[in-house]
């Protein structure tokens, strides 16, 4: 993706537009909260209930009576919640949960200057019972769609930093395997967003897969824009006003961007996905008209919808 492009796109004239519970909202959100508990549709609500509550808490004996400690699991992944409270980047925003603290949910923007530019990426996180001697395990939410190699529409994530890494591969490529030592949740949220969402990703899967997923930056733009819509329509819980904030300010650098690539690659379909972004954002609360000809809307409109 053209940085140019990017750049234009913010310089575009932004239409003042009156503020409701969501702007306020959005306004006030943190990077990182942590919540009472996880919402029903975690993917890993389900997961490990039993063996959570023995690995939270390690039993000693005072006077006759049961005296509970937290355990070191516990110790470590508050430990790593005061770093990402400190530490975290606007671009990703994290929640954690009082009740379940094995779980999180993350949402990652794309950066300015990538095809994934303004798209929002949601991940579920656990932790196993012997954090941090094994990594967490993610779940990314695709929607059905194929993103790149490291992201599949499945749900599965690919990245080194999430295996451990046997002798030989730390010697060859230490900083992308999981060190129990040194790796911790942070350095996971960084790596998916430099090392995968970006122009040039490190590539997991086979390469039959790889050869496969690889898109051109157009091609992954327009995946990431499906992916908005999907998102508009299914928000995920705990997310739901940053979904709404995010994409209001964003629409118009979106639409702008878009309309750029649309111009320089007149293909098939292109228009069609161009004005679902604009019902989509329009709906959400975005003034959107001054991106389209309202005939030219009124004629998609029939075709389209």
């Amino acid at each position: 993706m053209d940085k140019k492009l990017t750049e234009e796109a913010n310089c575009h004239g932004e239409i003042e537009e009156f503020e409701d519970v969501v702007d306020k909202g959005f306004k006030e959100l943190k990077n990182f909260e942590v919540l009472q508990d996880p919402p029903s549709d975690h993917r890993f609500i389900n997961r490990n209930m039993q063996r959570y509550v023995r690995q939270i808490f390690s039993d000693t004996c005072s006077v006759g009576k049961r005296v509970f400690s937290e355990s070191n699991f516990a110790k470590k992944i508050k430990t790593e919640w005061e770093i990402l409270e400190a530490t975290l980047p606007n671009s990703i925003m994290v929640r954690t949960y009082e009740s379940r603290i094995d779980l999180m949910r993350a949402c990652i923007v794309g950066l300015e200057g990538t095809p994934y530019c303004y798209g929002l990426f949601f991940f579920d996180i656990i932790f196993p019972n012997n954090y941090p001697a094994k990594p967490p395990e993610l779940f990314y939410h695709a929607f059905g769609l194929e993103l790149n190699p490291n992201l599949r529409k499945g749900g599965k994530v690919s990245l080194g930093l999430l295996n451990l890494s046997n002798w030989y591969q730390w010697l060859a490529q230490k900083e992308l395997h999981w060190n129990p030592n040194k790796s911790d949740t942070l350095q996971v949220l960084l790596s998916i967003q430099n090392l995968i969402l970006n122009q040039n990703p490190v590539l997991g899967g086979s390469q039959i897969d790889r050869e496969r997923c690889l898109k051109g930056n157009k091609e992954i733009f327009m995946v990431s824009c499906e992916s908005m819509l999907q998102t508009l329509r299914f928000p995920l819980s705990n997310f739901e006003v940053l979904i709404k904030g995010h994409f209001r300010k964003r629409a118009h650098s979106i639409l702008s961007i878009y309309r750029a690539q649309m111009d320089s690659h007149s293909e098939k379909g292109m228009k069609e996905l161009f004005f679902k972004l604009v019902k989509a954002f329009e709906a959400n609360g975005a003034y959107c008209q001054h991106h389209y000809d309202k005939i030219e809307w009124s004629k998609e409109k029939e075709t389209i919808f």
